[in-house]
């Protein structure tokens, strides 16, 4: 009996839990911007700039259509410009905690996209020996429209992010950050970012899970 009410009180003071923990986490998620053009609807509210985030997997040869959503919440997107494709630097931060701290970013998505009829980036192919981690996607895009990709997820950026820079979307496709992975800080600030983001998203899953169940 004592196990129930423990039980009880547990599934009762959870959702107080959660909203502690995201409400004190270094990270406010009111804080990360949304990136791209905004545009406002006759009430005034504010619709928010939306990517494409299905791909082709490296497998579909014939490019029959986008084949893959990168991820079901949040990710990471490294779509890079070619002049910095042998420029390898750009990625330091990333090498160094592929190397050295993995279990930092293990659980974080991250998808490098590359042109259709190539089968990696030019820049990652030290990477191939990650391609066993299940946090990491090699994916693709059409060729004939791949500059457009440029256009789209860098769309009206600050003047002081690059091309080389990887990309956060959220679970709604919006464009949520944009770091400069040369650096282990913007790792750090990457990684504090997107597991902030992570909880947002999945107190408001909890959100609309208590809504449905007391519509029932």
């Amino acid at each position: 009996m004592k196990n129930k009410k423990w039980l009880l009180l547990l599934i009762i003071a959870f959702p107080s839990l959660f909203w502690l923990i995201l409400e004190t986490s270094t990270i406010q998620s009111s804080k990360l911007p949304y990136y791209g053009p905004k545009h406002s609807d006759k009430a005034g509210d504010t619709s928010y700039y939306r990517v494409n985030t299905s791909f082709y997997s490296l497998e579909d040869k014939q490019n029959a259509g986008p084949s893959l959503r990168a991820a079901d919440g949040a990710f990471i997107l490294s779509v890079l410009h070619p002049k910095y494709r042998k420029e390898t630097y750009r990625l330091d931060g990333f090498w160094e905690y592929l190397n050295y701290k993995k279990e930092k970013i293990a659980q974080i998505p991250f998808v490098f996209l590359a042109p259709s009829e190539t089968d990696t980036i030019t820049i990652t192919k030290d990477l191939e020996k990650f391609k066993t981690h299940s946090n990491i996607q090699f994916l693709q895009w059409r060729t004939s429209s791949y500059d457009s990709l440029w256009k789209t997820y860098f769309s009206e950026k600050p003047y002081y992010i690059d091309y080389s820079f990887f990309i956060l979307i959220d679970a709604q496709s919006h464009v949520r950050g944009y770091y400069d992975i040369r650096y282990a800080s913007e790792m750090k600030r990457l990684i504090e970012e997107y597991k902030h983001l992570r909880l947002k998203e999945e107190k408001q899953k909890l959100i609309e899970n208590n809504e449905i169940k007391s519509h029932t």
